[in-house]
């Protein structure tokens, strides 16, 4: 079996480059760190026909059957089945339903509201000067009438679940600790009204000090000072 993933730096497919650490497992690493719109797609030979990232690429029975496979849910889901790792076998019943709801947290509730805040910002960044106090306060609006109270609420739940639990599904790392990180860290980057949140403090403390995070980072040529301006420019 080969495994190739496309990865983009300081990017979501973080996650699934660190999964792959996890897992152990043998994999070409292919950077994509320009924007298709800004080159052609052939070029960087990406499998998918919208570019995702990540998209990984499985190749099996010596490269004769291959699996393309993009969204980092859906890719972390197939990984943790194929490989029987980091998934439910070992939790217990109330742990298994916290593992399915966290996980869909993450990428159902948490990064979408993440991504209006960037969507925004990119608004306000865009608007030509002249007028670019209309989409200042569009955002301004946004933001204090939903978007500031919905991810602080967010935010206080998971730290609040954390209290009790080790990992977010219980006494185990899983796939769902692994999606979760990257919105959270997002999240306590750039507003540093989050930092005392001591239980989400602790928690990304400990998953970032297992070898396979830190052999990811160095990897996926992660820079924290570039996740962290990026994401503290939304807020």
């Amino acid at each position: 079996m080969h495994i190739r993933l496309f990865h983009k730096t300081n990017s979501r497919s973080q996650r699934i480059l660190w999964l792959l650490e996890e897992l152990k497992l043998d994999y070409e690493l292919v950077f994509c760190d320009n924007h298709p719109s800004d080159q052609n797609l052939a070029h960087i030979k990406h499998p998918h026909l919208l570019a995702k990232f990540p998209t990984v690429q499985i190749y099996e029975n010596d490269g004769s059957d291959v699996i393309t496979l993009a969204e980092t849910a859906a890719i972390a889901d197939y990984l943790s089945y194929l490989f029987h790792e980091l998934g439910i076998a070992q939790l217990s019943h109330q742990e298994i339903q916290h593992f399915y709801y966290w996980k869909n947290f993450a990428e159902a509730t948490l990064i979408p509201d993440l991504a209006l805040k960037q969507i925004f910002a990119t608004i306000v960044a865009r608007t030509p000067w002249a007028v670019r106090f209309v989409s200042q306060l569009l955002k301004f609006g946004f933001d204090r009438g939903y978007l500031n109270h919905t991810l602080n609420q967010h935010l206080q739940i998971i730290d609040q679940h954390l209290k009790d639990h080790s990992y977010i599904a219980g006494q185990q790392f899983t796939i769902a600790d692994l999606l979760l990180w990257f919105p959270l860290l997002a999240c306590t980057q750039a507003n540093p009204a989050f930092e005392s949140l001591e239980h989400i403090q602790r928690y990304l403390l400990q998953i970032q000090s297992r070898p396979a995070f830190q052999c990811a980072l160095e990897k996926g040529q992660w820079s924290a000072s570039t996740f962290q301006s990026y994401w503290s420019k939304a807020w």
